[in-house]
């Protein structure tokens, strides 16, 4: 089995060397209750600047979500501004059409069997206003009108308004909204 233990012997080593110590006097003692009341003092500095990097955060957040937000609203906003000036064009351009004069001669030669007169006549009033209105009117149906005065200018006018009243109104109405075929 085995050998015996044998022992060596050691002829020429030195012993380990101890190292030198030196005493070192200390400041004043800490006490347990002094450092628990520094680091609890160190612990609220730490918390305070804690919460005001939160609320800074959360401020610089609610900034920026309100600013694209309000980006948002203003794409918008230009998208509708533009619908509405395509429509007001279209709407524009279809009031120059149906205001054309072409456009109503059309319609009143063909609805309402209209024709352009023969012979344009011009009343003009007379610069003397010493003239009373019954007469004025008078003098100026019978120089308008081949037909004598007899009948008065209050029928003439009457049914020259009435007449007039009638194709504004038939212009107007929906045969003159309609479109010319």
């Amino acid at each position: 089995m085995g050998a015996a233990a044998r022992k060596m012997a050691h002829t020429h080593v030195a012993a380990p060397a101890r190292p030198v110590l030196r005493l070192v006097r200390g400041g004043r003692r800490r006490s347990a209750a002094r450092s628990a009341a520094a680091a609890s003092g160190a612990f609220r500095v730490a918390m305070v600047c804690l919460t005001v990097l939160v609320c800074a955060g959360v401020i610089r957040v609610s900034l920026a979500a309100s600013a694209a937000e309000a980006s948002i609203d203003a794409w918008e906003l230009q998208a509708q501004v533009k619908a509405e000036r395509l429509v007001t064009r279209s709407l524009e351009a279809d009031r120059s059409v149906l205001a054309a004069p072409s456009r109503i001669e059309a319609v009143a030669c063909q609805t309402l069997n209209m024709t352009r007169p023969a012979v344009v006549a011009y009343l003009e009033l007379p610069s003397d206003t010493s003239v009373t209105g019954s007469a004025v009117g008078a003098e100026l149906v019978a120089e308008a009108s081949a037909e004598p005065a007899s009948d008065g200018p209050g029928i003439l006018g009457t049914l020259m308004d009435l007449a007039a009243g009638e194709a504004q109104v038939m212009l107007v109405g929906d045969v003159g909204l309609g479109s010319v075929r």
